[in-house]
């Protein structure tokens, strides 16, 4: 009998040993899908505070552009307001009359100043007299000459070219503005 009692303690012990390393087992399990559902919550709820923060950006960014056309809209909306008429006038215009007939010597002259410079104070072309301080009779008289080919020396040629496009007005204005100089 102590045999007997022997064998079914022992297999009680056995018994319960495996049923606690079931149990463990088990509990081991539970303990990791509780885990895992713990993780995929935490997973789901980060996603879900992300989705919530990312729909409120786009809330407030869709209020801001709300807003700001609504403003746009209400600067357009505005009625215009009424202007009162201006009064007008009629002034009577001036007409400026231009003398075409005045020549301007100094336009004419700067053809000239390519050889004689600026103030008429070279020897054009190192060969001819300085006509600055000559009295406007004299070069108009040098001028007329050049024109009908009764005057000058070595520059004869060149100045007769010159001369023969000038009118008797265009000789009086630039001899005297070289007069003058």
């Amino acid at each position: 009998m102590k045999v007997l009692f022997l064998v079914i303690a022992t297999l009680f012990v056995a018994g319960c040993s495996q049923e606690k390393k079931e149990q463990q087992h088990t509990s081991q399990a539970v303990v990791q899908q509780a885990q895992t559902a713990t993780a995929t919550s935490v997973a789901a709820k980060e996603k879900s505070m992300k989705s919530v923060a990312s729909e409120k950006n786009v809330t407030q960014k869709t209020q801001k552009v709300a807003a700001k056309e609504t403003t746009k809209t209400a600067v357009v909306a505005k009625p215009a307001q009424e202007v009162a008429p201006v009064k007008t006038e009629t002034v009577p215009k001036k007409v400026a009359v231009i003398d075409k007939t005045e020549i301007n010597g100094a336009k004419i002259f700067v053809k000239c100043s390519s050889c004689h410079g600026k103030n008429a104070q070279k020897h054009a072309l190192g060969k001819s007299h300085v006509i600055k301080g000559w009295a406007q009779a004299k070069i108009v008289d040098a001028l007329h000459g050049y024109k009908a080919g009764t005057y000058g020396g070595a520059m004869k040629a060149v100045m007769k070219g010159q001369a023969s496009s000038l009118s008797d007005a265009d000789i009086n204005a630039v001899a005297k503005y070289i007069s003058e100089l």
